[in-house]
């Protein structure tokens, strides 16, 4: 249950005695919206709209279409792993993206004219790579932010609006030569990943995943074990034939992140912080549980992005599997 509900009333009872104290006049459009009930159905509205449809025009997406400018969202691939984080420009990000989608073409062997499957097609720069080199590729993503970005730039392409796990597989069974999962294995049952690219391959068909892998208890929950990965492929139909370690390659945007965010996002969260504290100390005393928790949210992702961590407890793999033989 969340605050607007679970604290009815203290909410209430606050409320009374401050309209009862001062009246409306003199209120502070925030504490209005605090305090009357009718913002709080407006607020809920806001909430259960958000999560069932985010805005047409996704914030986050056109932000990162208008600084990277590549179509991609990705880690990037770095030929100099040794680079620090201080030391790289953002141009050098640009390209590192556009380095990784090549990296990555260079391990797809379906014959040029192939279909090509894209699982988690983001803003769709690997299709266009794709599409370039004379591959047919379809894209598929769940988000329809990413679907309305890649038609308005490519209303030709062939998209699949749905998770890969959910998707219909009538009418593309056997109909694709390559399956490409570029960061977005890690999101998906590996065991119905393999199951329905058996059913979505031909008989020649390869799956390509470039994605990290936990190497037995990591911190973070996210990505399969790469041990239990090993033996659901031992399992399935298809073959490991192509295994490369790119952690290092990678690591240089981690360091990049790394850099910015304890140079720069948290020395100015605290400023901030500090601002609100000095000039409104009433508004800071409300939200200080609040904004403690940011800080705690924001220190954690900063761990994540550290890249000593990432790559003592994670690696990052580029893999080829084919069908046994």
């Amino acid at each position: 249950m969340d605050i607007l509900t679970g604290n009815f009333e203290n909410i209430a009872v606050f409320g009374i005695l401050f309209f009862a104290q001062y009246g409306t006049v003199f209120m502070k459009p925030w504490i209005k919206k605090l305090l009357w009930p009718g913002h709080w159905a407006h607020a809920r509205r806001r909430k259960y709209k958000q999560n069932i449809s985010r805005s047409a025009a996704d914030p986050q997406l056109r932000l990162y279409d208008r600084i990277l400018q590549t179509g991609f969202l990705h880690y990037g691939y770095f030929d100099d792993p040794d680079m620090d984080g201080a030391s790289i420009s953002f141009d050098m990000i640009r390209q590192a993206q556009i380095r990784y989608a090549e990296h990555l073409l260079d391990c797809v062997q379906a014959p040029v004219g192939s279909k090509v499957l894209d699982v988690g097609c983001g803003m769709g720069g690997l299709l266009t790579m794709l599409k370039e080199k004379g591959y047919r590729p379809t894209g598929l993503t769940p988000d329809k932010n990413q679907i309305r970005h890649i038609r308005s730039a490519q209303p030709d392409m062939p998209l699949i609006h749905a998770r890969f796990q959910d998707m219909d597989a009538t009418g593309y069974t056997s109909g694709f030569n390559s399956i490409i999962f570029s960061e977005s294995f890690q999101y998906i049952p590996a065991v119905t990943a393999l199951k329905l690219c058996a059913t979505l391959l031909d008989d020649t068909g390869e799956i390509i995943i470039v994605d990290y892998f936990r190497m037995e208890q990591a911190h973070e929950k996210s990505g399969h074990i790469w041990s239990e990965f090993e033996h659901i492929v031992l399992d399935s139909s298809f073959e490991m034939v192509h295994k490369e370690d790119i952690s290092d390659n990678i690591r240089p945007t981690l360091a990049y992140a790394h850099f910015f965010a304890t140079r720069f996002g948290l020395p100015l969260f605290e400023f901030l912080r500090l601002k609100l504290e000095q000039k409104h100390p009433a508004k800071h005393y409300i939200m200080e549980e609040l904004i403690e928790g940011w800080h705690d949210k924001i220190t954690h992702n900063i761990q994540t992005i550290d890249p000593d961590r990432f790559c003592k407890e994670k690696r990052y793999f580029l893999l080829r599997l084919v069908r046994k033989t």
